[in-house]
């Protein structure tokens, strides 16, 4: 398949598993929830996906040959911490330990199998496109008008946001210029999958902890 076309596809596959969260959003986009504690808790994951993201971008710096995605996921490593920041002192204001935290099982296994990836393509299709894709989605859908999240979670967010929505189509454009043969692409396709799989047990696991008080 001709390169771009594939990864419009890829993007549109990741477009498509969102809408299942638009009429029912999970814990993870802040939305059902209706006490202060379940929404730090909720910041707390979050907060560890932040630095959790920074260790997984640092680490594919060195082994990825492509000097432009190189430099960017340096930059978006120190997005990451910037993001991870600003929820740190949100959580510190609201007199909650930032990271008084143990990341759930299938969270940590959401990261393991991102930083597992070994080639440019599967590490942008796991993660920049299909795994902060979602994430970035439910951050727009919580910002909506409507939503019943207080001042001191959507501030935070409009900021982390905006740098996502800066980054654009930057995924996509990485596949559309190097995943341009038949294995190559495969391999994507494996890669979104498999990353959508993790993301929605994660958000399973992050609602049974935090609506229905079960360990995971």
């Amino acid at each position: 398949m001709d390169s771009k076309a594939f990864a419009d596809e890829m993007a549109a596959q990741v477009a498509e598993f969102c809408q299942q969260f638009k009429d029912q959003p999970p814990a993870y986009s802040y939305i059902p929830l209706t006490e202060d504690a379940q929404r730090t808790k909720v910041m707390q994951a979050r907060l560890w996906n932040e630095v959790r993201a920074a260790e997984v971008l640092g680490s594919w710096i060195k082994t990825t040959p492509e000097r432009d995605v190189k430099a960017t996921m340096a930059e978006s490593a120190h997005e990451e911490f910037k993001h991870a920041a600003l929820l740190e002192q949100v959580l510190r204001d609201k007199g909650v330990e930032p990271y008084d935290y143990e990341p759930l099982p299938a969270q940590a296994a959401m990261f393991n199998a991102f930083e597992s990836q070994t080639g440019t393509v599967e590490r942008m299709a796991a993660f920049p496109l299909a795994g902060e894709g979602v994430a970035d989605f439910l951050i727009g859908l919580s910002l909506e008008p409507g939503t019943n999240l207080p001042e001191w979670v959507r501030s935070p967010y409009r900021a982390i946001h905006e740098d996502e929505e800066g980054h654009g189509s930057y995924p996509q454009e990485v596949l559309a210029k190097y995943a341009s043969t038949p294995e190559q692409q495969a391999r994507v396709r494996r890669a979104v999958a498999m990353s959508l799989v993790l993301r929605k047990e994660f958000f399973a696991s992050v609602d049974r902890w935090v609506i229905e008080g079960k360990a995971w």
